[in-house]
């Protein structure tokens, strides 16, 4: 478990981006752009180290990655790739029950391989928010509810956002209502209405280090937007004509997953591997928040887009 967390810190701190902010935010870093906890003196304790891809110290809105970095790049010429996370805040337990959680939705399960690999897909929506969130808190050295939602809204399309941050409004309305008699007798999750464990979130955003101090609102808003971010796409599949039917009952492979993931425009870019791409392509508008693509002209020349 130390060994897996260690590599998850490792991951949120070389894709760390600049803070955007100038100012305060630079005087805090002291010219670093990662955090880290040492274990010296046999105990953990924060500081700050300088990151590994900066230039000559200079505080770089996207770090250089060299190419000849063979723990990002796969090889020469392609893009970087995010790292698959080894362990997770869910169990694929919790994922087929918050599926069937909807009385709309009341349906089989889908297999194992499916869900295993709509697991594997949302985790890399985790990573980015989780490495948005923590650029966003360096100003203060503090995760809150409000850098969760503004990274998810970076991230995601905006229906998509806009869906998952409802549940997360709704999560945070209900664990703020409840009773004292509840706050001994349910956990976190039961008070906000969640499958998913928060406290799990929260243990997982610490070992990860997204900031030096989260908030239990931060961890609700991931905890709620995560697993509302698995219906979506569930939804979205169920939807899908690419879903054959038998007697009436979908039958879920993974092949129809993919499928049906790569025809839909407003999730597509966000659950693929590669790091630039965020919020992925548009219908109507093919470009990422963050990213300029050429399309060819009517005439075969490159274009940009309007």
């Amino acid at each position: 478990m130390a060994r897996s967390s260690k590599s998850v810190a490792r991951t949120l701190e070389d894709l760390t981006l600049d803070s955007g902010y100038g100012g305060a935010a630079d005087s805090f870093r002291s010219s670093s752009a990662s955090l880290c906890c040492s274990e010296a003196h046999g105990g953990n304790y924060w500081h700050l180290t300088d990151s590994m891809h900066s230039r000559h110290n200079s505080l770089d809105t996207v770090n250089t990655v060299l190419v000849e970095d063979t723990e990002i790049l796969e090889c020469s010429g392609q893009c970087a790739k995010l790292p698959e996370l080894e362990d997770v805040p869910w169990s694929l337990g919790e994922v087929a029950s918050a599926l069937n959680k909807d009385e709309e939705m009341s349906l089989p399960t889908p297999p194992q391989d499916v869900l295993h690999r709509l697991s594997v897909l949302i985790s890399r929506v985790l990573v980015r928010v989780a490495k948005e969130a923590q650029r966003l808190s360096l100003r203060y050295a503090k995760c809150t509810k409000y850098e969760i939602q503004s990274a998810i809204k970076m991230v995601l399309s905006w229906s998509v956002s806009m869906s998952c941050i409802s549940a997360a409004l709704s999560a945070l309305s209900l664990y703020n209502m409840s009773t004292e008699e509840e706050k001994f007798s349910r956990g976190k999750s039961g008070r906000c209405g969640l499958i998913f464990n928060v406290g799990k979130f929260f243990r997982w955003m610490v070992d990860s280090r997204v900031a030096v101090r989260i908030h239990e609102h931060a961890a609700i808003y991931l905890a709620a937007s995560v697993e509302s971010l698995f219906r979506e796409v569930y939804a979205r599949v169920l939807r899908s004509a690419l879903l054959e039917r038998d007697n009436g009952i979908p039958k879920f492979t993974v092949e129809v997953l993919e499928q049906a993931i790569n025809g839909d425009a407003e999730i597509w870019g966000s659950l693929q591997p590669w790091q630039h791409l965020i919020c992925g392509k548009s219908a109507n508008e093919p470009i990422s928040s963050g990213i300029l693509l050429c399309f060819p002209s009517q005439k075969g020349s490159p274009s940009l887009p309007d």
